[in-house]
């Protein structure tokens, strides 16, 4: 277990503050979701395609980003990433809006099938495959255990946990722990066999309400992951 940001202080994540982020292998957990560009290209390789799947309640395909957007995402670090500022709306570059569109804009020969689960909050944008919430475990399950064959390339897979809350201003659990559970179960699947290559977890704590109802949904799916995450 190791942080690469730690975790001083619940503050607000919106737009483009970093509060934490934490890896163990292929698994990132961040609370603001524009961290997860960068993650990727730490276990991603050169010359390889992979699919994407992005559960989340906001689909994050805006293209603000891309007219500024002349960095290389296999080389550049940590802090370089958090702190590129787009002049024009001064803001940092990267948010959690518009990574998506930076990876498969600028590097399309990597991408595979891309699949999102979403609530189209802020956008009606979705990726080439959009799977409804009533279907999501069964294609995941179906998917990682192998029984939906799909091609060769093993997944990205970028989880933002607002997409078990409704929206503002109630922020209620959607779906059950059973529901949660399962998800997280399927998704070990494509951990433990290798097809997933990178996990990346979002907290969005403004999202779901709270950091404490973020770190609660959290603590919920991690089980069925068998992971420990501690954030402090």
């Amino acid at each position: 277990m190791s942080f690469l940001i730690p975790l001083l202080d619940r503050g607000e994540s919106a737009g483009s503050s970093d509060n934490v982020l934490w890896g163990e292998g292929n698994i990132f957990v961040m609370d603001n979701h524009r961290l997860a560009l960068w993650c990727w290209f730490q276990e991603l390789k050169k010359g390889s395609r992979y699919n994407l799947l992005h559960i989340d309640a906001h689909p994050d395909l805006s293209e603000s980003a891309l007219k500024n957007f002349s960095q290389d995402l296999w080389t550049i670090g940590l802090d370089e990433y958090r702190t590129i500022w787009q002049q024009d709306v001064n803001l940092p570059l990267f948010r959690w809006d518009n990574y998506l569109e930076v990876f498969l804009k600028n590097y399309p020969e990597m991408v595979g099938v891309t699949m999102s689960a979403t609530h189209h909050l802020g956008s009606a944008k979705e990726l080439s495959v959009e799977i409804k919430p009533f279907d999501l475990v069964k294609r995941c399950s179906e998917i990682f255990s192998g029984k939906e064959y799909v091609n060769d390339f093993e997944w990205i897979v970028n989880l933002d946990l607002d997409y078990f809350f409704s929206a503002q201003p109630e922020k209620f659990e959607l779906f059950s722990d059973e529901y949660v559970a399962s998800l997280a179960n399927s998704i070990s699947l494509g951990l433990e066999s290798g097809m997933i290559k990178v996990f990346t977890i979002s907290l969005s704590p403004e999202c779901c309400g709270s950091w404490e109802k973020a770190e609660r949904m959290l603590a919920k799916f991690s089980q069925g992951l068998d992971l420990s995450v501690k954030l402090s």
